[in-house]
């Protein structure tokens, strides 16, 4: 390997993804230890595996303490300009059945006289900071160290924060602070509040499972990306960002949920119910994604979709469906979608009241659709697609996507044939979801699991 150009063992040395490793290159050969100077970020994550060892009287003494570990390796570096410590998702995963001596810290990451040993020292250059810390430690502690890289990190732009009860007090302004990202953190609302001012530039905000808040409310001019998902039950939810552009909110049942985000062009939002929705208009508007049990009532409270392209629905599933969601209704509301992508509960909403009448509106500017049905006979899907496609006059593409546990060959089969023979000017794709793992979700989310192509429609 010595024999290799320089520029080839740094980019080999740069794939390892613990930091750990490269400084066992080090010591193995007088050119690895050379050229890994070049390597400017730093990446220390403790594994369940280790932390085990750690706690077993047999391997105790032969497991060197984590955050010394942590503190050498950094001040060893000759340059940092991005460090990210924690613990990996496999100890992450595991550490709620954990029981730890409350006395324990050797595991509490943000602990400031731990990160005071060699932030000051690499702070000068340092753009990116992650640090991730061990709930059971972390939990009941609360942490100053907002206030210490606030105070000497004068270049970082980029943060990021979990696991942990943060203060704010001592919290100086970062104006370079441009990415900021809070993950299972305890804060208050004045804190929030103290954090949008002190970090004005912000222009990325990821708060996913902040506890705590109960009237939060988020004022920053620059603010660009936006995802917030709540973990408790606040009162009310505002965001005040003039050049939002996207925004993913997942909150359960406030009060009052309050936008002005003029520019916004994708919003994604999961929500139970809200009392008083007010959005106001949103004049860019081009993809949106609504989800919630209560999906109807959410359609007609929100203002007019007029500018939106590409439009996601999705709600609980029930076979006993009461609220249905009239298709007059949708094409009214977002008469210029070109994609219209159904969820496994919005399917069924849209088909036609038993009893109803027809009504007369069509559009003529949808394109494409995407239906998550959850059916185990054909002629019931069969029959919502019929019913969508009298409506959409201009339609050229159709994807249909069964729940696995209905997908059986015979169904797809008769399924391909008839939508292929009764409606052949069409695109059509055919295949299987199933829920999605991801979390947050209220109404939950899907996968595909696999999706091919039937014919291609003459026009």
């Amino acid at each position: 390997m010595e024999d290799l150009p320089q520029h080839l063992i740094l980019d080999i040395l740069r794939r390892l993804t613990d930091s750990a490793d490269v400084a066992r290159c080090r010591v193995v050969s007088k050119t690895l230890n050379s050229v890994s100077h070049g390597i400017e970020s730093i990446t220390l994550l403790c594994s369940l595996s280790r932390y085990l060892k750690s706690r077993s009287p047999d391997t105790k003494s032969l497991v060197p303490p984590f955050k010394s570990l942590v503190a050498s390796s950094i001040l060893s570096w000759r340059s940092v300009d991005s460090i990210s410590i924690g613990i990996d998702k496999s100890l992450a995963t595991s550490c709620e059945d954990m029981e730890e001596d409350e006395s324990e810290d050797d595991m509490y990451l943000m602990d400031v006289g731990f990160v005071e040993e060699w932030l000051p020292r690499v702070c000068d250059g340092l753009k990116a900071l992650s640090i991730s810390d061990f709930w059971v430690q972390s939990c009941w502690r609360r942490s100053d160290v907002l206030a210490l890289v606030s105070s000497c990190c004068d270049s970082l732009r980029e943060l990021e924060l979990k696991n942990a009860w943060l203060s704010v007090d001592g919290l100086t302004p970062l104006p370079t602070l441009t990415s900021l990202t809070f993950e299972f953190i305890r804060l208050d609302d004045e804190d929030l509040s103290k954090i949008c001012t002190c970090f004005p530039l912000l222009q990325v905000l990821n708060l996913r499972g902040v506890g705590g808040l109960k009237e939060p409310k988020i004022r920053l001019p620059d603010l660009r990306s936006c995802q917030w998902t709540v973990s408790n039950v606040p009162l009310s939810l505002a965001i005040y960002a003039p050049r939002l552009v996207k925004l993913r909110l997942k909150c359960i049942k406030p009060r009052s949920l309050i936008l002005e985000t003029p520019a916004l062009t994708d919003f994604n939002l999961s929500i139970v119910q809200a009392d008083d929705l007010q959005v106001k208009d949103l004049i860019s508007l081009k993809n949106l994604k609504l989800d919630s049990p209560f999906l109807y009532n959410l359609i007609t409270a929100f203002p007019s979709g007029g500018t939106v392209e590409k439009l996601t629905l999705n709600t609980e599933f029930s076979r006993h469906v009461g609220e249905m969601i009239n298709v007059e209704l949708l094409f009214k509301t977002f008469p210029n979608a070109s994609s219209l992508t159904l969820g496994p509960g919005a399917w069924s909403r849209l088909w036609p009241s038993p009893g109803g009448r027809e009504g007369s509106v069509e559009t003529k500017s949808l394109k494409g659709i995407v239906a998550c049905i959850v059916v185990s006979h054909m002629d019931v899907a069969q029959s919502f697609i019929a019913s969508i496609l009298d409506k959409c006059t201009n339609l050229s593409d159709f994807t249909i996507l069964v729940h696995h546990q209905h997908a059986d060959s015979n169904l797809l089969s008769n399924l391909t044939k008839r939508c292929t023979a009764d409606w052949p000017r069409l695109k059509w794709k055919f295949g299987v979801f199933k829920e999605a793992t991801e979390g947050y979700e209220f109404t939950g989310g899907w996968d595909i699991v696999w999706q091919r192509q039937a014919i291609k429609g003459a026009r």
